[in-house]
């Protein structure tokens, strides 16, 4: 006996969006290429050319890039903004901004981002502790506002709102997801493999965020609130 199926027309928005939000599903298209990313790692290496310059005339002491002031790297990831900004608008023109997702989404998203990156957070201490029983090191205040603020936007407009999109137009946002936060671990530098899982595991979340709620704000916010959430550890 047949039974019943309420579907759901083709061009229904409801369905268009259940589409959209779905991380199994292939990503939205994007306007820039392989080109922009090259040209805007050309700015990112032409500016750390001329910062290794100004050490030898003197206008950098010679410790600054090994161990750099808030100043200096908040300078750094204003540039490097600036940078991304700079090569998407000559080359395409468009709103920036929200091409690359900066745009508010739902408060049940930005629940998820807050409360995702206080308990991814809080199983990271809990399993480096574990592990490597080594205190946290210090972080002054200066670092946090940039470890909360300047931070996240730079590097998920570059990772999840510019490289994820790019990617997923090929491959799907999973291996998306997963390649994006294989190449944002090993950007970190880090010292450890369990170090190097976590960065791994935090770009998954991140890149998660930022399919299913569309928007490149909510993993900024994931961000934000896990590395707040670190210091706060570590100064308990």
């Amino acid at each position: 006996m047949p039974t019943h199926v309420n579907r759901q027309p083709e061009g229904s928005p409801k369905l268009e969006a259940f589409r959209e939000s779905q991380i199994t599903e292939r990503g939205t298209s994007c306007c820039w290429d392989y080109t922009d990313i090259c040209a805007f790692l050309i700015c990112v290496v032409m500016f750390g050319s001329l910062l290794q310059l100004a050490i030898p005339f003197h206008v950098l002491p010679p410790l600054a890039l090994q161990q750099p002031t808030a100043l200096l790297q908040a300078v750094v990831l204003v540039w490097v903004l600036l940078a991304l900004y700079a090569t998407l608008k000559f080359r395409h023109g468009d709103n920036v901004w929200r091409a690359l997702g900066w745009t508010l989404p739902s408060r049940r998203y930005l629940l998820v981002a807050s409360l995702g990156g206080i308990l991814w957070a809080g199983v990271v201490i809990l399993a480096v502790k574990s592990t490597i029983p080594t205190p946290f090191p210090h972080i002054s205040l200066e670092l946090l506002a940039l470890a909360a603020t300047l931070g996240p936007v730079v590097e998920e407009s570059f990772f999840r709102g510019c490289l994820l999109p790019l990617i997923a137009r090929t491959s799907g946002s999973p291996a998306a997801v997963i390649l994006t936060a294989i190449v944002f671990a090993i950007f970190h530098q880090p010292p450890t493999l369990l170090h190097c899982a976590c960065f791994a595991v935090s770009g998954i979340l991140y890149g998660w965020v930022r399919v299913v709620s569309g928007s490149t704000t909510a993993a900024a916010l994931m961000h934000s609130v896990y590395n707040l959430t670190l210091f706060a550890c570590q100064r308990m």
